[in-house]
């Protein structure tokens, strides 16, 4: 097996002339990177309004798989109760399928580039289907515990399939935006999932909660049919000084015209064709990627779970004495709306999803304004670390949230501080996940979809852990001493964008000349 460099695939090292300078100013608009190709079937070439349904539906089966997930978080008890299991035994539901849905990544990112995204999507949904399908006729704890796995294996393909797709059809000047969305989509996920089961769960019991996620998924499958053309096409990456291309004209592209020489009914066909490579070449070469620096920093600023493992442990025992419906209210699009009879709050209306919507823009469409700002006033050239001058301020909001939280819990505070507490951490993770995330696209865009699934299968490694120790580590030493450890480590972890920033073009440079990790 032959070891090369990133070099020998891209001699860009992540640096492109984004704008053309005329006159001693830049232009209008920007230069279209990686350039799409003569071939008429190249992904890049597809109009607009076809990447962007494409793009969507892979977002909804990501969003949805984390809403499948943490549906039944809320409902630990009386699935005990129904199944005659101890509650120590129900967290299983919760944790395994986090550590699945990272692990199987090293099996679906592979698999696609083997035969197919088309292919992958179709069965990894098929599967997430029948899981939840299975799940909502368990009559034992086994079988539903079997399921949830099964379920979190083939939503899996969503986790770094979803976002590898950006850079098969967008180009640099839209994977902030689009990034944004994507992360947006596994967060909403994760809120939504508690709301609806709370709510489901009280009123027609657990498994109605699991049909819901039926349905969706069965839907999902069809847009995936109809919706998503195959997106794995070979590209050349060696280039320099590309020429502009008009953005306008390519993005506008009509179906069924000389920009795409299939038929309708031929991108329909669920069989590529398969990959030269091995599979066996392919589940080996993402393991090295993780020692490049924007991989290992992408790993480290990670979402965490801490909230949604707590939030039941905080909630439902005194002084808040919430139900299982009214824990999932934290999960409600809103601002903070309380309207008080004495001490108890008639509705709760919070601030979570608006703080995750609000990082999608800041980590999104912000960060690709700022980037093409930064790009103009030094003669058109785009560098990666542009995206990352912008995470000091979310990782500020993420760790006030932090630090709010903790102390509130630990104080027993009013509920209202702790809702806010959780807009804040939304808003700051979605955001600095957004920027990071994108940040190593730019940087190995060869290998990107190969270190979104290193990136994405360790943190969710990491995150099984930590669910297995926040309670012991919050029972131990409370919630103020636990939460300002992780604060702490939050803003070590943010530091390291500092020697990314000043060296990044640098480390750039040497990693890809010299370090030979390449399998392929």
């Amino acid at each position: 097996m032959k070891l090369r460099t990133l070099k020998e695939l891209d001699n860009s090292e992540g640096t492109h002339q984004l704008f053309q300078v005329q006159n001693d100013t830049s232009t209008e608009n920007p230069v279209l990177i990686p350039p799409p190709s003569d071939d008429p079937d190249d992904p890049l070439r597809w109009p607009s309004w076809r990447k962007d349904l494409a793009f969507g539906t892979s977002c909804l089966f990501a969003m949805l798989n984390n809403f499948s997930g943490t549906v039944l978080s809320d409902s630990l008890v009386p699935i005990a109760q129904d199944l005659g299991v101890t509650i120590d035994s129900t967290s299983g539901l919760l944790s395994w399928v986090i550590l699945t849905l990272g692990l199987s990544n090293f099996i679906w990112v592979p698999t696609a580039n083997w035969i197919g995204t088309r292919p992958s999507f179709l069965l990894a949904c098929s599967i997430a289907f029948i899981a939840a399908l299975w799940a909502s006729l368990s009559p034992t704890f086994g079988s539903l515990q079997a399921a949830t796995v099964v379920g979190a294996f083939g939503g899996g393909a969503s986790e770094a399939l979803s976002a590898a797709i950006i850079k098969d059809i967008y180009f640099l000047h839209e994977r902030g935006e689009k990034m944004g969305y994507y992360i947006f989509s596994i967060a909403s996920g994760s809120s939504i999932g508690p709301l609806c089961g709370g709510y489901i769960i009280q009123k027609l019991g657990w498994a109605w909660a699991k049909w819901v996620s039926t349905i969706a998924l069965g839907v999902n499958l069809l847009l995936f049919v109809f919706l998503l053309p195959e997106t794995r096409f070979a590209r050349s990456l060696q280039i320099s000084d590309p020429e502009p291309k008009d953005v306008e004209a390519a993005a506008q592209r009509p179906f069924g015209t000389a920009a795409c020489s299939k038929s309708y009914l031929s991108m329909l066909n669920p069989w590529p064709g398969l990959s030269k490579d091995s599979y066996l070449e392919l589940l080996i070469r993402p393991l090295p990627l993780i020692a490049y620096p924007a991989c290992l920093y992408s790993t480290l600023v990670s979402p965490t779970v801490m909230i949604n493992v707590l939030s039941s442990v905080l909630l439902i025992p005194p002084p808040y004495n919430f139900s299982i419906g009214a824990v999932g209210l934290l999960n409600i699009p809103g601002l903070s709306t309380y309207l008080h009879s004495k001490s108890k709050p008639r509705c709760i209306l919070t601030l979570r999803i608006v703080g995750q919507a609000i990082g999608a823009v800041i980590g999104g469409v912000c960060m690709d304004k700022w980037s093409a700002y930064r790009a103009r006033r030094s003669g058109g050239l785009f560098t990666p670390e542009s995206r990352l001058s912008l995470i000091f301020i979310p990782s500020a909001v993420v760790f006030a949230g932090i630090v709010l939280f903790g102390f509130a819990a630990q104080q027993q505070m009013h509920w209202a501080v702790i809702f806010v507490a959780y807009g804040f951490i939304s808003l700051g993770l979605t955001s600095s996940v957004s920027m990071s995330m994108t940040y190593v696209i730019d940087t190995y865009f060869p290998v990107a979809a190969e270190c979104l699934e290193v990136i994405n299968g360790l943190k969710n490694v990491v995150a099984f852990g930590f669910i297995h120790a926040t309670i012991p580590w919050s029972s131990a030493q409370g919630y103020a001493k636990m939460f300002g450890t992780l604060a702490g480590l939050f803003v070590a972890i943010t530091l390291l964008t500092v020697p990314l920033i000043l060296a990044g073009p640098k480390i750039r440079h040497h990693t890809s000349a010299r370090w030979k990790l390449i399998t392929w």
